[in-house]
């Protein structure tokens, strides 16, 4: 069971109220896993969902990529002249 590190960014921080959290994902698991389980422990994260970027060790990577332990996860939500 990987724990990884998620750095959050910009209003993500606000809504969760911390810019890192910790998580404990299963074996095996993605961005896509992360994703899901992020909206499950904080719904009001989810309509941010979609247009998330994220990252591995500062590569931009999609939602099949398996996670190791240890991963340092970076959530970028769209901050082009919009609000969160």
């Amino acid at each position: 069971m990987p724990n990884v590190n998620v750095r959050l960014f910009a209003g993500l921080q606000g809504l969760i109220g911390r810019p890192d959290i910790q998580m404990a994902l299963p074996s095996g698991a993605t961005i896509a896993t992360l994703r899901d389980q992020l909206v499950d422990e904080y719904p009001q994260v989810e309509p941010f969902m979609s247009t998330l970027v994220c990252a591995v060790g500062e590569e931009m990577i999609d939602g099949d990529h398996v996670l190791a332990e240890g991963d340092r996860i970076e959530l970028i939500p769209p901050i082009a002249g919009g609000r969160i």
